[in-house]
């Protein structure tokens, strides 16, 4: 029997500036239509240009789209739009579930008073949102929005929606019910690819050749991924591989300054390239041409870049705050304390030995495809939705 769905999340497609959440909900949507669902997205206008209707139903894909519009409020954090209370309503009225994404939201505060009225179950999904590192930015308007709408909202979900065993332990400190914490990995859906490029294309882009150790940086640049540290540590390895170079990818939120600054300081900076945000075939071209991908961030929920990296056969070096421990278990890279220098000797060991780096990269693709399916996710994820529908009260 086909499902009602609904998702609920502040910025969406083609916002892609902000992340991972899009790609996951953006995925969600196309595949849970294509099987049969009928998929609404609840979202505001921030990042999306001008040329989207908005206040009013968009067809994508197979779903559709309500981008209500959000004005100067809107444009940062909590995403302030009263206009999403109508779409809202609407979809908690028709739907069987309502799937939550990021905390400290106003679509929150709005989507749990539609989902009471009409009785719908929804699943509440932090995605990082709820670690301590985070917590601590801004942590008087954080501590006050939880206190006045967060726990409130995290009570009442059907299924709190954890990515990692780490986020687990986060929202049941806010207050979570253990018997309602789910962990569901995201999923990835490079994963499931067949063919790949050679990577060539983007090195011609740097200007460097096959034979230079090339350590990939990608995501978002912005304060929370360690980008001094990210520096720290290819500096540190480059004193023990001289001709290693790093590319850094990925939109500006103010990290371009920070990784300008530290490699001046270490004096790295014609080595560290700057190449803005890629997307589709250039991303993965740049992951097929890494030797190693490295992300030194402080805080994350599962970092989709990781999955991305795996999936792609390029090994990675992590930090043990991106919460995906598979890739030691599973001999797919290292990671190590947020240390620079534990990361800095970590980084040249791996790049000085090029035949375990290839087994490593070997080892990434089998683990992404064993445990980081995008298909697997979604199966997963219709099952819950499944659940909820069923134990929902028959009259609504």
């Amino acid at each position: 029997m086909p499902l009602d769905i609904a998702y609920g999340l502040p910025f969406y497609d083609p916002a892609t500036q902000f992340g991972g959440p899009i790609a996951q909900v953006r995925e969600l949507s196309e595949r849970l239509s294509a099987r049969g669902h009928r998929v609404s997205v609840v979202t505001t206008d921030v990042g999306v240009g001008p040329d989207l209707p908005r206040d009013r139903w968009v067809e994508r894909d197979g779903y559709r789209v309500w981008y209500a519009h959000g004005g100067r409020l809107g444009s940062v954090a909590p995403y302030y739009a009263r206009r999403l209370r109508a779409p809202l309503d609407q979809v908690a009225a028709e739907c069987d579930v309502l799937h939550l994404a990021l905390s400290f939201t106003h679509l929150g505060v709005l989507a749990r008073r539609a989902a009471a009225a009409h009785g719908t179950p929804f699943v509440y999904a932090p995605r990082a949102c709820l670690c301590p590192d985070r917590l601590a930015l801004r942590p008087w308007l954080k501590r006050a929005f939880l206190a006045l709408f967060e726990r409130r909202i995290i009570a009442d979900a059907a299924v709190v929606h954890a990515l990692t065993e780490a986020e687990r332990e986060q929202v049941l400190v806010q207050g979570a019910d253990p018997r309602a914490v789910r962990v569901i990995t995201n999923g990835a859906t490079l994963a499931e690819r067949a063919t790949w490029p050679d990577g060539a294309a983007f090195r011609r882009r740097l200007g460097i050749d096959e034979r230079t150790p090339l350590v990939l940086h990608l995501g978002r640049l912005q304060k929370i991924k360690g980008l001094d540290v990210l520096v720290d540590v290819f500096a540190r390895a480059k004193r023990r591989v001289p001709d290693a170079v790093l590319a850094v990818v990925g939109p500006d939120e103010g990290g371009v300054a920070i990784v300008e600054e530290h490699a001046a300081k270490h004096g790295v900076r014609d080595a560290v390239f700057l190449t803005g945000h890629l997307d589709g075939e250039d991303k993965i071209d740049a992951y097929r041409a890494g030797d190693l991908f490295l992300l030194t961030s402080f805080s994350e929920g599962l970092p989709n870049v990781v999955l991305e990296a795996c999936s792609c056969g390029t090994p990675v070096l992590i930090t043990d705050r991106c919460h995906v421990p598979e890739v030691a278990e599973h001999g797919a890279g290292r990671v190590e304390p947020l240390d620079a220098g534990r990361l800095g000797d970590a980084l040249a060991d791996m790049l000085a030995d090029p035949a375990a780096l290839a087994r490593m990269g070997e080892n990434a693709s089998a683990l992404a495809q064993q445990r980081f399916r995008f298909d697997a996710l979604v199966e997963r994820l219709e099952r819950l939705y499944e659940e909820l529908r069923d134990r929902a009260p028959a009259a609504r």
